[in-house]
């Protein structure tokens, strides 16, 4: 199961697990010594400097950038995987564009049927697959072990399911599966 931490200091307890933060974050961290994946998100005042906030983060010392769109439109969504492909080759660097083709949605649900990867935030809150889904946290971050042994990761897939059907609606290339999931996990729990 993967694991991402948004705190260096959150690394000795969950070794192995991924060091994401900020763009302001990048420099201190990777002059520390770690690997960083840099988290960018994607909004409607930065879809046309998403390139250069990817190099900016590169020229600091991330070696993944990750970027997670939130409320943009189908064509911004399109721009963004372009510019996003462009870092990729030119930087010679891992890009994670959050979104997913329509098409695997519909060929592969039960990919998106799931409880990982496991987020430790900032506090030490572990929550499934992406901040914005507290309301399923595990609880706070002590022995990583028991926590997750004594997690029931059920409900999490229920929200998963119902994600999954509004995700189907959409109708672009291209559909931004975080901002389903964080969308249906602030609604009303519904089961399916």
């Amino acid at each position: 199961m993967g694991v991402e931490v948004h705190d260096p200091r959150w690394l000795a307890a969950v070794p192995g697990a991924e060091l994401v933060v900020g763009l302001e974050e990048v420099g201190e961290c990777a002059a520390a010594g770690h690997r960083v994946t840099v988290l960018l998100d994607l909004v409607p005042r930065t879809v046309t400097f998403i390139r250069e906030m990817a190099a900016e983060a590169v020229g600091e010392g991330a070696r993944k950038v990750r970027v997670r769109p939130h409320g943009v439109d189908r064509v911004d969504l399109v721009y963004a995987a372009v510019e996003l492909n462009r870092v990729a080759e030119d930087d010679a660097v891992e890009v994670q564009f959050d979104v997913t083709s329509a098409t695997l949605l519909r060929a592969d649900p039960s990919a998106f049927v799931r409880a990982d990867p496991l987020v430790v935030k900032r506090d030490g809150t572990v929550v499934p697959i992406c901040a914005g889904l507290e309301r399923y946290a595990l609880g706070e971050l002590g022995s990583f072990d028991d926590l997750v042994g004594a997690w029931d990761p059920e409900p999490v897939r229920d929200l998963c399911r119902v994600a999954l059907t509004r995700a189907l609606a959409d109708t672009g290339p291209l559909v931004s599966w975080y901002e389903h999931l964080t969308r249906t996990a602030a609604g009303p729990r519904a089961g399916c």
